[in-house]
């Protein structure tokens, strides 16, 4: 008897979630238990990595990427007796992206805005978005997210459109897209191990920017940035709106490559090192060697990050307020970075602030379960999830 049969034989539990994060180092997962008016119950963490890349293959990344997710998704199914009855995979860069789309609506004539109307027009747009990919053919393409964050009439923002008369409308959409080849290599690696009739994909700054917006609902202006292993994404926020996000190749895994290939040692070395660097562990001479090449690597990062910032600043201005995820070792290097930086991309003088998105920002809306090692990604889609999940049952 296969494994799904034998799971077929096991209840679903309708309030129980999984929870999956795919970043570029490492895939994460989470059982949580989520209620109306209640905290999301954060029953159990898992978090496998993945295979350090000396140099990025696309074919290698991904095989790499399946094998950490097989591994994390057979340590839940040891934690749970029941079958979720949702599974929600938020992916982070590279393996989706996010575009966000100004659409114009002009008519000699007035035309009456309909639910209907919106979305015709929305879906003639992604199909024109789907030939400007260059790096995914345009049959591979797969849409996970797509909403309406903005409408202007005349001119003139307003929250509901539907109904109204109009010759002109703006609208600003969000459209994050992946490759049909890896969301089904995911779904066949979850289905496999719980058998459910869907999984729900969703994109990683999309989940923060609903986080953050919840939690900080006075702070309307505001970048926030994923550290991952490979890659740095940074999107900007005015006035309460996802105007625009860039990534940039230059994450974790690029300094633990510069101290490799400056020291000429392994990439299991420069790891150790790395991580004994930046908890002060080395001896003088070893400290010196490593903080030379960090320094290098930190400048190189900076000129990134500067570039990423100029492309961000012809959507809005730029905030001084930074909210950033990434593992927690690497933290204070990223928001010393951050908090370093000057520009005159920024008014009058002004200094970013960095705020690192742990655990304690969001103590008040999750609980944990005992000993559950608490994990910034899974707790951002956790509550993401919460919000989701009412939609879905409709």
């Amino acid at each position: 008897m296969g494994l799904f049969s034998f799971f077929t034989k096991q209840r679903q539990d309708e309030g129980l979630s999984l929870l999956i994060d795919v970043g570029s180092s490492s895939v994460g997962a989470s059982l949580v238990r989520i209620e109306r008016e209640k905290p999301v119950h954060i029953l159990t963490t898992e978090r496998e990595d993945i295979s350090f890349q000396e140099k990025l293959s696309s074919s290698r990344f991904l095989i790499s990427m399946n094998h950490a997710l097989e591994n994390v998704l057979g340590k839940i199914q040891t934690k749970t007796p029941s079958i979720p009855a949702h599974i929600f995979c938020t992916l982070s860069s590279p393996w989706f992206i996010l575009k966000i789309r100004p659409i114009l609506i002009s008519e000699e004539k007035p035309f009456e805005i309909t639910e209907s109307m919106l979305n015709d027009f929305f879906s003639k747009d992604i199909e024109q978005l789907k030939g400007e990919f260059k790096d995914i053919p345009p049959e591979d393409i797969e849409i996970i997210e797509k909403k309406i964050i903005q409408v202007k009439l005349n001119g003139h923002e307003i929250k509901d459109p539907l109904g109204k008369i109009t010759k002109k409308m703006e609208l600003v959409a969000s459209v994050a897209v992946s490759s049909r080849r890896i969301l089904q290599s995911i779904e066949r690696y979850v289905h496999h191990v719980f058998p459910v009739s869907s999984v729900h994909f969703g994109s990683f700054p999309v989940a923060t920017f609903s986080a953050i917006r919840d939690i900080f609902p006075l702070n309307r202006d505001f970048l926030f940035m994923d550290i991952t292993g490979e890659t740095t994404e940074v999107s900007i926020v005015n006035n309460d709106i996802l105007l625009g996000n860039i990534s940039f190749p230059r994450g974790k895994n690029f300094f633990i490559r510069e101290i490799s290939s400056g020291l000429n040692t392994s990439n299991e070395e420069a790891i150790t090192l790395f991580g004994m660097f930046i908890h002060d562990k080395l001896d003088k001479e070893s400290d010196m060697r490593v903080q030379k090449i960090v320094e290098q690597s930190k400048n190189e990062w900076t000129i990134f990050f500067e570039k990423a910032l100029a492309t961000l600043s012809q959507k809005g201005s730029l905030p001084k307020m930074v909210f950033f995820t990434s593992d927690s070792d690497i933290s204070e290097l990223f928001a010393g970075m951050v908090k370093a930086y000057e520009s005159e991309l920024l008014p009058n003088g002004a200094v970013l602030q960095a705020r690192y998105f742990d655990q304690f920002i969001v103590s008040d809306f999750v609980f944990f379960e005992t000993e559950v090692k608490r994990d910034p990604f899974l707790i951002i889609e956790a509550l993401f999830a919460k919000k989701l999940l009412p939609q879905i049952l409709i």
